[in-house]
């Protein structure tokens, strides 16, 4: 993977984003019974189950017939052997009038609407808590008459009228019974039923939140929050308005109940459009680092696509483009106004898919003179990318010009130069590579006059240079030349 940060001189190179490719069977699942004949929606989570390998996905329905579609939010379940063709299983946990089994995981009587299902898996663990979710509940959005306000299972505060809207922590041993561990962890800031910004105390949160849990155990959690508007970046239909503009944040957590304050972590800057906001960022690691989809709101025509964004450390995010990966289909069709994604990024045979749900119209109203909010209509997509191939460095101007990059100084003695990296097939392409020392010296028998040329199609291509493959030195950088070619990484090894 290369970030712009890897980049210690450029010479007519930029980059490229490749498009998310639209699975042919689209749209996956379709709205159907009551509950989700308004929309089969996102805000959860999608995998390929580690213990009995069956596609699984946890995410939001809402009815058609709705007052207010956030109250209305009911967390479902779906599963398949092969991740296109998707059955909404019946299952005995929250019957509904005439359905006595249906796939709903939590009505409004187990604690109120239901959105962002994190759902980790642990194979290893005691049978009980196999499954573990990190969800927002809203008690207190519910349809009038359904639902006590109450989370059975977590302690109520004394003299309060409902548990508050906020992030619960559960476990279950089968991913379909769930029983409440904890809550809440962290609280909605929304007096007036308006979420505040910018969120400054360390149990603010926002009505978004991604739960991850990380290789040595501990956790961590991905959110939108807000921050101070930008200069000109107001616009009145816009929700948030008056309070400021949507980014991502990030808190860890060493067990996944005592959670960091936020740490700003990706937000509008120079480059973009001015009223360009954020609402979701879901990672993935990847050999140097970590690949993340952006969900990126574009205020002014209110509308929701994806750009891509690169970190090495899941702290320090940065983009190669602010290009869609996935641009919206015409308005009117699935997809024509947002693309919402769910929690992960999903790599299975050669492809990374993710599951997405595809909205007929937009977020509001883009004529309105003050805040709205359209309800939501749409179906679960997916889209996919080959494994490893996600953005590149090309030439800047295209046709048989080249364009150069230097990195800067690496470890390398010892070791071989390997490029993931293909050539053009419809005109003549190639990409050529030197070595360089710390002080900018080509080192002799790695320039490029020492280097044949490379043209083809390879994640894992080892070059060789008159001087050998093995690098003499132990700290040297690469300066690529690239033709009517596509680099999307490098490393010594």
């Amino acid at each position: 993977m290369i970030l712009d940060e890897d980049i210690a001189a450029r010479e007519n190179v930029a980059w490229r984003v490749e498009p998310a490719v639209p699975d042919p069977a689209n749209p996956l699942i379709e709205p159907h019974y009551p509950w989700d004949s308004g929309s089969v929606f996102a805000h959860g989570t999608f995998l390929k189950d580690p213990i009995d390998g069956l596609w699984k996905g946890w995410h939001v329905s809402t009815p058609i017939d709705w007052e207010n579609f956030e109250a209305y939010r009911r967390l479902t379940y779906c599963e398949s052997e092969d991740g296109v063709t998707w059955t909404r299983p019946e299952l005995d946990i929250c019957p509904q009038p005439g359905y006595p089994k249906t796939n709903i995981i939590f009505d409004f009587d187990s604690g109120g609407s239901s959105q962002y299902a994190s759902v980790l898996v642990h194979p290893e663990a005691e049978p009980a808590r196999r499954y573990e979710m990190f969800i927002i509940r809203a008690p207190s959005r519910r349809p009038k008459g359904e639902g006590s306000g109450w989370i059975p299972g977590i302690p109520r505060e004394p003299g309060a009228a409902a548990h508050p809207y906020a992030t619960y922590r559960y476990f279950s041993p089968d991913g379909l019974h769930w029983t409440a561990h904890e809550g809440p962890l962290l609280k909605i800031q929304a007096p007036g039923n308006r979420l505040t910004m910018p969120y400054t105390t360390p149990i603010g949160g926002a009505d978004q939140a991604w739960y991850y849990q990380l290789e040595d155990g501990s956790y961590e959690l991905i959110q939108k929050v807000g921050t101070e508007m930008h200069p000109g970046g107001f616009l009145p239909y816009d929700i948030f308005f008056p309070y400021g503009r949507r980014v991502m944040a990030r808190r860890t957590s060493p067990d996944g109940s005592v959670w960091s304050p936020i740490e700003v972590n990706v937000e509008p800057d120079w480059k973009d459009p001015h009223d360009q906001q954020f609402m979701e960022l879901a990672p993935m690691k990847v050999r140097g680092g970590y690949v993340g989809l952006l969900t990126s709101y574009n205020v002014r025509e209110q509308t929701i696509d994806w750009q891509f964004a690169g970190s090495a450390d899941r702290r320090i995010w940065s983009r190669p483009s602010r290009r869609p990966t996935l641009p919206n289909a015409p308005l009117g069709d699935y997809g024509g106004g947002m693309l919402w994604p769910t929690r992960n990024l999903v790599e299975d045979d050669g492809r990374v898919y993710m599951y997405y749900g595809a909205l007929e119209g937009l977020h509001g109203d883009p004529y309105a003179v003050e805040p709205s909010l359209y309800t939501f209509y749409g179906a679960i997509c997916r889209a996919s990318w080959e494994v490893d191939r996600y953005w590149a460095l090309v030439s800047g101007s295209g046709g048989p010009q080249a364009g150069s990059f230097t990195s800067h100084p690496l470890p390398a003695g010892g070791k071989r130069l390997v490029v993931n990296a293909a050539t053009s097939t419809v005109a003549e392409g190639s990409l050529s590579a030197e070595l360089v020392d710390p002080g900018g010296r080509v080192i002799e028998g790695f320039g490029r006059g020492d280097f044949a040329p490379w043209s083809g199609d390879a994640k894992a291509q080892p070059l060789r240079w008159a001087g050998g493959e093995v690098c003499p030195r132990e700290s040297a950088a690469v300066r690529f030349f690239i033709q009517r070619a596509r680099l999307y990484g490098f490393a010594f090894e």
